[in-house]
């Protein structure tokens, strides 16, 4: 397997004070579902203290997938623009949304060099009794901006924070945090909370020491890397195996074959349909969306739904679902 690898080293003492590197799978994951990205530098794996910067995208089965990574020397503007950059030469592209917590630097960084990319803030109410009354609103992907802004400033009134400094901070960037303003970015709502970088935190950490030599940390890392990879191996076995009843299961994963199905279901009481007549032994229906005061936001309105009778056959034309939704990836090549 090849590995791209950029590293910075200091001219006197020939320190390494910068690396990054990503093999041709994590090139490959990136292609594929890098539209999301999240990186997170909360924890040092090694003798030398180097920050370790893992970059973490979603596959189609809503698991983690590391799409390279980085150790840095500190955590200084200089030090990410030069993380990034390397992240960058490395894939060729940037990705449409960024996801990272609230350090100075790193936001700095993202804008120096992901200029094209929206950046936006993980979940900010993780550790907060607050987040429960919120959810129903906050992390809704489906809300329009001009509803949210509404219903935070009543909740704000009801509660009595109107003057409460951090909630109005927190308001003014809320095109930074709140799902409802990337909802036209595929996936961004599957990343919504601190706990896709605590998981990838916890996932690395099982498998490194802080004492670390850098030989040690980076065979760790490799073993860590090939227990993600089984992992989404075992899923694609599954998805191939499973036999479901309904057209969508040929073209989702399993585990987004479940989600949607929950979203079809929901679909049920939105939607009317009538009877075009019949077409060389199919029954041909139109499905249309019909609650205008909803949020829907879908691209399509209208659906050709053809029912075979004789066979209970089900045939839906609609739009082609998101790529990185697909049962086959075009990583799986690769697998």
């Amino acid at each position: 397997m090849t590995i791209e690898l950029t590293i910075q080293i200091t001219h006197l003492s020939l320190i390494v004070k910068m690396m990054f590197w990503a093999d041709e799978m994590e090139k490959a994951y990136y292609a594929e579902f890098g539209d999301v990205i999240l990186f997170d530098a909360t924890f040092r794996t090694n003798k030398y203290r180097m920050v370790f910067v893992p970059f973490t995208a979603i596959d189609h089965h809503k698991k983690s997938v590391t799409v390279g990574s980085g150790l840095l020397s500190n955590e200084s503007i200089e030090s990410y623009s030069w993380l990034l950059k390397a992240f960058l030469k490395t894939h060729g592209k940037e990705p449409t949304l960024v996801l990272t917590d609230q350090d100075a630097a790193i936001k700095q960084a993202v804008e120096n060099v992901f200029r094209n990319s929206r950046h936006r803030l993980y979940d900010l109410f993780t550790n907060t009794d607050f987040r429960k009354r919120f959810s129903k609103f906050v992390w809704d992907i489906n809300i329009k901006p001009d509803v949210f802004e509404v219903k935070w400033g009543l909740l704000m009134k009801e509660f009595n924070l109107e003057d409460t400094r951090w909630f109005k901070d927190m308001f003014t960037i809320r095109d930074s945090w709140i799902p409802g303003y990337f909802s036209d970015i595929p996936m961004c709502g599957l990343m919504k909370t601190t706990s896709r970088s605590e998981s990838m935190n916890s996932f690395f950490n099982t498998y490194s020491e802080s004492g670390n030599l850098l030989l040690n940390f980076m065979m760790n890392y490799d073993t860590a890397i090939q227990k993600q990879r089984n992992t989404q191996r075992e899923l694609d076995r599954a998805s191939k195996k499973a036999s479901y009843k309904m057209q969508a299961s040929k073209v989702y994963t399993s585990t987004l074959f479940f989600e949607v199905q929950k979203e079809i279901y929901k679909a049920c009481f939105f939607f009317t349909y009538s009877y075009v007549g019949i077409e060389d032994g199919w029954e041909v229906y139109i499905v249309q969306h019909n609650n205008s005061k909803s949020d829907f936001k879908n691209e399509f309105k209208v659906i050709l739904l053809v029912f075979f009778m004789k066979n209970v056959i089900i045939f839906i034309y609609c739009h082609t679902p998101n790529p990185e939704w697909r049962k086959h990836s075009g990583v799986d090549d690769f697998t």
